[in-house]
């Protein structure tokens, strides 16, 4: 049988004191971070996870970044078309009654009004959110449209397509270029020569231009419509997805508060006594230094 030298004794009170030191400073730790996990090597497999759910998290916070961005030009592209659906239903009723007006100065009249028509569609075309002018394709920093000294549209954008990465692999477009509403612009120039002209028959014929413009204008809103619907349904899924991750994210990193303060409070409990058991059974010079 062996025998239990003091030396011994105080190497186990030694080592039972640090453990629970340990454990008293894991719960301290806890309780004023707030996390489960202190070090990598405190939990392997959980930290894992950690890790994993917070680059999953990360990378939807970037996708949502874009996709507000994004819905910013979207949002403002489909004002803006709706304007231009005004304009264009405006031009539409003056072509209408041009078409049965020979009064001069009647026709004079519905000319002026397609003229203000027309400078009311560059105001809009020139739309911008912040610096950036939405129907100006990548060439954004400045206005893309202006009138030339003969009253004529000059477009000094490009036909570039604007896209932002907002899932995996994928990108979507968020602007409509300019160069598709150039044919709107012909329209109304179109119906201004015909009025200017008198001629009832060219009226007549700019009518079927101004309709095209209207066809042509609903079939951008549809357009941005599908890409506004893409997004909100991206937005609210992320959204959807970041919930769910934070709280399995929060079922391994995050303490339980109840817990850790019960655990705390009897280890502090257990270390006080194991001091004033060693104080018992080895000498007292050993418990003061100890202490």
């Amino acid at each position: 049988m062996s025998r239990v030298t003091m030396n011994m004794m105080v190497n186990q009170f030694n080592s039972d004191l640090n453990s629970q030191l340990t454990s008293i400073s894991k719960d301290s730790y806890e309780l004023s971070s707030g996390n489960a996990i202190q070090l990598p090597q405190d939990d392997p497999v959980a930290n894992n996870y950690i890790m994993s759910f917070k680059e999953k998290i990360n990378g939807i916070t970037n996708y949502q970044s874009n996709i507000t961005a994004g819905q910013s030009i979207l949002n403002s592209t489909d004002s803006a078309l709706g304007s231009i659906s005004t304009i264009l239903n405006n031009a539409n009723t003056i072509a209408l009654q041009g078409a049965n007006v020979t009064n001069s100065d009647s026709l004079t009249s519905l000319e002026k009004s397609v003229e203000s028509l027309k400078q009311s569609l560059l105001s809009v075309a020139n739309t911008s959110v912040g610096n950036t002018y939405i129907f100006a394709g990548s060439k954004s920093s400045k206005a893309p449209f202006s009138l030339d000294s003969d009253g004529n549209v000059v477009y000094s954008g490009d036909a570039s397509a604007i896209t932002y990465s907002v899932e995996p692999g994928a990108t979507t477009t968020v602007n409509i270029d300019g160069t598709q509403l150039l044919p709107i612009f012909k329209s109304l120039d179109n119906l201004e020569l015909a009025l200017k002209s008198g001629n009832q028959q060219t009226i007549s014929n700019s009518v079927s231009d101004i309709q095209s413009a209207i066809t042509t204008n609903n079939d951008l809103q549809s357009t941005v419509g599908s890409r506004q619907n893409m997004m909100q349904y991206l937005s609210s899924y992320y959204s959807n997805a970041t919930t769910n991750y934070n709280t399995i994210l929060a079922s391994y990193q995050d303490v339980n508060f109840p817990t850790v303060v019960t655990d705390y409070s009897t280890r502090q409990t257990a270390y006080q006594a194991a001091l004033k058991v060693g104080a018992q059974i080895l000498p007292q010079s050993l418990v003061n230094y100890l202490q």
